[in-house]
């Protein structure tokens, strides 16, 4: 089985999904796939006869020329790659994007999501068990090394991994920060400002207005080994996204040792279990955040009990090689469902 992936072209950019990308390729065993970037805009991209192809979700936006591919390979195994949904956002769910998206899953054989979470929320807009697996992130090795020793040292350093774009919450989270002036906190955000240049622009002033300019650090984006020293060096891990897939910078946290304070959307209570790795709180809950903050902040017991947890819990986690393995199995399963239907549906 030779898979082809077909990914935007975006794809080099350091975001969770092409992350994830480029990891389970490199994982599939004996190399048994290659990746296609698309504009979706542009002709159809060159493929094998009758291709075994996984799309990216980002390519959803692109209806018409996805159907226009469907069609010019009718005996292709078509299968979601589905990083990010509207229709499976609470967010998004009533938006055109999200209807859009809806028209267009009866185009594809069967989907992979990367958490428990979307393939029941995918199994919600009708699609059959057998045709939704869910292969979560890997962990890369280096994170099951030992985790440094946390003492009370002030400031407590808060770590947000988000590249800088609207449905992270940033923006939200500095009124949060606001409301804790009075603790003792350094805030580190590390994310990619290109993506959305425009939203960045209106985050460092407002950063600025709030007075909190010469407690927060943005980095910029970082590579793995620059990325696992921030973690190291961080107290408590935040991520104020109303929504989230899976995040893959919450289970790196998590494996660090980091206790970790989000909202309790999508993917992010699998994340947990039933371990107390942190608080997540609800998204309707007004200074909810705050409310978890404060005794993390002023609890560095506190801290380290949630943090123990958290790496307890991140021992459950696949690494990439299992995470590949995975895929390969769930693609395989996937094709024979197909078969299994075909003949079904033969005269």
């Amino acid at each position: 089985m030779h898979v082809t992936l077909l990914v935007p072209t975006i794809h080099d950019r350091p975001t969770g999904g092409n992350i994830y990308n480029r990891r389970i390729i490199t994982e599939f065993p004996d190399e048994a796939a290659t990746v296609i970037e698309w504009s979706g805009r542009a002709s159809s991209p060159s493929l094998p006869d009758d291709p075994v192809l996984l799309v990216d979700s980002l390519l959803l936006c692109h209806d018409a020329s996805l159907r226009s591919l469907r069609d010019a390979h009718p005996c292709a195994s078509f299968i979601l790659l589905a990083h990010y949904l509207h229709c499976i956002d609470p967010n998004e769910q009533s938006t055109d994007a999200a209807e859009r998206e809806r028209a267009l899953l009866p185009l594809f054989d069967g989907a992979v999501t990367t958490s428990p979470f979307a393939r029941q929320a995918l199994l919600k807009e009708d699609l059959p068990e057998a045709q939704v697996h869910a292969v979560p992130p890997g962990l890369d090795e280096t994170y099951r090394r030992p985790i440094p020793e946390r003492g009370p040292i002030l400031p407590v350093q808060l770590l947000t991994v988000a590249n800088l774009l609207p449905g992270k919450g940033l923006l939200d989270f500095i009124d949060v920060l606001e409301t804790l002036d009075s603790a003792a906190w350094h805030w580190t955000l590390v994310g990619d400002d290109t993506l959305d240049p425009d939203f960045a622009d209106t985050l460092r002033p407002r950063i600025r207005d709030a007075g909190i300019a010469d407690r927060v650090t943005i980095t910029g984006p970082l590579p793995p080994s620059e990325l696992r020293v921030r973690y190291d060096h961080a107290d408590v891990f935040v991520l104020p996204s109303r929504f989230e897939t899976c995040s893959m910078a919450t289970r790196e946290a998590m494996a660090r040792g980091l206790p970790v304070v989000g909202y309790a959307v999508g993917g992010m209570p699998d994340n947990f279990g039933d371990v107390r790795a942190g608080r997540l709180v609800s998204p309707d809950h007004p200074g909810g955040l705050a409310e978890a903050l404060r005794p993390l902040l002023a609890n560095p017991a506190m801290r380290v009990r949630m943090g123990q947890a958290a790496r307890t819990r991140s021992q459950s986690f696949p690494t990439w090689a299992e995470a590949g393995t995975r895929m390969h199995s769930a693609v395989q399963a996937l094709l024979a469902s197909q078969e299994e239907t075909d003949e079904k549906d033969r005269p």
